[in-house]
């Protein structure tokens, strides 16, 4: 499973209003059936068919009061170089830059 994680700051307190436009950006469609006031969940909008699954993000609050986020990008394709998931991680990083230069990949 591919898996990335890094903390992110906000320069406001609603994550849809911050994010939305870029996750578009990104070829993501966010769900409103599972987002809401505390996390956002999207999705590619577009399957590529050399793959089995979908890229998914999830944002989320991991200190509120100090307006940082949790931005997880993950998929079921194997961990390795040139999958969707790194590409759509690598796209946020640029436009959603971490709060240090720090990040989990797993």
């Amino acid at each position: 499973m591919a898996y990335f994680q890094y903390l992110s700051e906000l320069k406001n307190d609603c994550l849809i209003s911050s994010f939305q436009s870029i996750l578009e950006e990104v070829g993501l469609n966010i769900s409103q059936e599972f987002s809401n006031h505390a996390q956002i969940f999207a999705e590619e909008k577009i399957n590529n068919k050399n793959y089995k699954s979908k890229v998914n993000v999830l944002i989320s609050w991991s200190n509120r009061s100090l307006n940082e986020c949790s931005i997880e990008v993950r998929s079921d394709e194997p961990l390795k170089k040139g999958t969707c998931c790194e590409k759509i991680h690598n796209e946020l990083l640029i436009l959603i830059p971490p709060k240090d230069n720090s990040y989990n990949k797993y």
